[in-house]
């Protein structure tokens, strides 16, 4: 039974503690009865959650939400992820992929119109990919378009796919504006209701509980739809992408619940005392450890409120990390439960069902990866500004030691010399295409080991470093 405080108090009003322990109890009331998270979250309960203050951290203080705190956005996530990958998914989508946009590139009757439809409705959604170019450079291959017929009125001609919530009342619609039948250059937003969009329902193997379609629009309306990002291309590409950037970020608060759910359904279900079990289980835990790093590293050195375009390499090893240790253990513990865990519906065949898009969804792994080696190797932003020129013949024991992205969350550590002997073999220019996908995952797992305080985790992460190394020698 809640106190009298506690009862009138409103969630945008209450301290970080209060507002976190109403959020866990509107989650225990509101999924006190099973639900089959193989098939889509019913509405009432979600609306409910909503209304609860699930997005409230999210939302600016001006709109009825709360003071910014990156660490109260990454605890609903990771609140919302003990109930499930498609819970925290949608807490995800509606507020890192919708309420953050709206509220950066919305006008004030854009942004009234996307609450209204948030907190009274069925929310909405964020979409960005195409049936035909699909995880191309969205900037370049982008064909989504709008077009103005008059003043008041635009042409939309639009085809979006894979994209979560694809149902809702409304969606953020990517595309970019056509003049004398040619597209610019600049990606806009466009807030779309769900009365122009039409929809072919995607059967997909698992996340039903997030609606994803193709979504087609080919239809006229009100010019007031638009969203400038910017009215500058280049600054536009950049708001565009620090959408995307901000959310990779925060993908972690997702995955660290769910890691946090696997480790307790572990707990609950696997109990026998066999070694290779007990193994398995450490196993589990290592991944875990790192999962609060990454965890960690975004509560303290991320904002909610200023850009994060400077923070894209970090971004991309949380979202590879992130995702790759999360499914790893998902399997795990699959594989603990034997025949129980591939049975339809239950708690672990969900996760592991559920947990592997999310290693493909917003950049395949493997690309991001070879990513990171390229923003490793090159001058950041601060690096350019200062005049700074990277020698393109220095190693990459060289780079390490003097980028100040590492430096500036580093405890003490030492490098083993096998390690340190493999950094020094390789300038910043040497590497083949393939090869830079595994030095890009020797980069992120040093990017977390150098701030890992428990010797177990930093001996897991050398390990897999050491695999990474015999995979790129044997590539090269």
């Amino acid at each position: 039974m809640m106190t009298h405080t506690e009862s009138s108090a409103q969630p945008s009003t209450m301290d970080t503690a209060a507002f976190l322990k109403h959020i866990e109890s509107a989650f225990r009331r509101i999924f006190s009865d099973d639900l089959n998270l193989m098939q889509y979250l019913p509405e009432d309960k979600w609306l409910a959650l909503k209304q609860a203050g699930l997005l409230l951290p999210f939302l600016d203080k001006k709109h009825g939400g709360r003071k910014g705190s990156q660490f109260e956005i990454q605890e609903v996530l990771r609140i919302a992820g003990h109930y499930g990958v498609p819970v925290t998914l949608r807490t995800g989508i509606e507020g890192a992929l919708v309420l953050q946009p709206l509220q950066e590139f919305g006008d004030e009757a854009q942004i009234a119109q996307g609450l209204d439809m948030i907190f009274k409705g069925e929310g909405g959604g964020l979409g960005i990919t195409e049936p035909e170019t699909s995880g191309a450079a969205i900037a370049r291959e982008m064909q989504s378009y709008y077009e103005y017929t008059d003043d008041q009125t635009i042409y939309v001609n639009a085809a979006k796919y894979w994209q979560g919530n694809s149902q809702s009342d409304f969606l953020l619609v990517a595309a970019k504006e056509r003049k004398n039948g040619k597209l610019s250059k600049v990606i806009n937003l466009l807030l779309v209701p769900k009365e122009y969009i039409r929809y072919e329902v995607l059967t997909s193997e698992g996340l039903r509980a997030v609606r994803y379609a193709v979504n087609r629009i080919d239809a006229e309306m009100p010019a007031a739809a638009v969203m400038k990002l910017s009215q500058s291309d280049a600054a536009g590409l950049r708001a565009f992408q620090n959408i995307f950037i901000r959310s990779r970020l925060q993908l972690i608060g997702m995955t660290h619940g769910i890691m946090e759910y696997i480790l307790e359904n572990l707990n609950q279900y696997v109990r026998n005392d066999i070694k290779f079990v007990d193994y398995e289980r450490r196993e589990i835990q290592r991944r875990y450890q790192v999962s609060e790093i990454l965890y960690r590293y975004v509560c303290h050195s991320v904002s909610p409120v200023a850009p994060v375009a400077h923070q894209l390499m970090e971004a991309n090893i949380i979202k590879t990390l992130a995702t790759e240790y999360t499914y790893a253990a998902a399997q795990m513990l699959q594989k603990l439960l034997g025949a129980k865990g591939f049975e339809r519906g239950h708690t672990a065949s969900n996760i592991a069902i559920d947990i592997r898009p999310f290693t493909i969804f917003e950049g395949p792994n493997d690309m991001l990866y070879a990513e990171i080696y390229d923003q490793f190797v090159r001058a950041t932003a601060e690096e350019k500004e200062a005049g700074i020129k990277l020698d393109k013949n220095q190693t990459l024991l060289d780079r390490l030691q003097t980028d100040a992205r590492f430096a500036a969350v580093a405890r003490d550590y030492t490098l083993p010399e096998d390690i340190r002997s493999f950094l020094q073999e390789h300038t910043l220019t040497d590497a083949c295409a393939l090869q830079k996908v595994f030095i890009g995952k020797i980069i992120a797992r040093l990017f977390v080991f150098v701030q890992a305080e428990n010797e177990d985790t930093a001996a897991f992460l050398l390990n897999d470093i050491r695999k990474d190394i015999l995979d790129c020698r044997y590539c090269g």
